[in-house]
């Protein structure tokens, strides 16, 4: 009875040539390019999400407890720029509802475009598995605001 498949067997037979023909598909199917994009647009949803996640706190917690504990924390993560970026955090929390209803559309917006990202970056990644149906461009834009459980579902939806 054999415990380990062909391929795996193959793997840690020859390390060195499973590693080179990893690098070359990881290249070939411009991993580093794929990654960024996702990085990027990850970081494009979070800022604003963060912001959006203050302005609800504060209408939960003291504005003024809110405000020193984010400054505590900031002071770790930016210690240079911590007061600055209070300031702003400040400057959002005064026009609040405005800035909040901008900030949760750009949010979305950039959350979709994260998904559509990932959505292409894991069909390129697992498209040996056969066949892919591509999802039309709007449900691809409200899946993660929808179905938050649903990002590794990708190409098998």
């Amino acid at each position: 009875m054999r415990v380990l498949s062909k391929p795996t067997a193959y793997a840690l037979t020859h390390p060195l040539a499973f590693a080179l023909r990893t690098l070359r598909s990881f290249r070939a199917n411009q991993g580093l390019l794929l990654a960024g994009a996702v990085a990027y647009y990850a970081l494009l949803s979070v800022v604003p999400l963060l912001i959006v996640s203050v302005i609800a706190l504060s209408y939960l917690v003291d504005q003024a407890q809110l405000l020193r504990t984010l400054g505590r924390y900031l002071e770790w993560v930016v210690p240079s720029q911590s007061r600055v970026v209070l300031a702003d955090v400040t400057a959002f929390l005064e026009n609040g509802i405005a800035i909040g209803a901008l900030l949760l559309a750009t949010m979305l917006f950039f959350s979709s475009v994260a998904f559509s990202v990932l959505e292409t970056a894991m069909c390129i990644i697992l498209a040996h598995r056969g066949t892919i149906s591509k999802r039309h461009f709007l449900v691809s834009a409200v899946l993660p605001t929808v179905l938050p459980c649903c990002w590794g579902w990708s190409c098998w939806a």
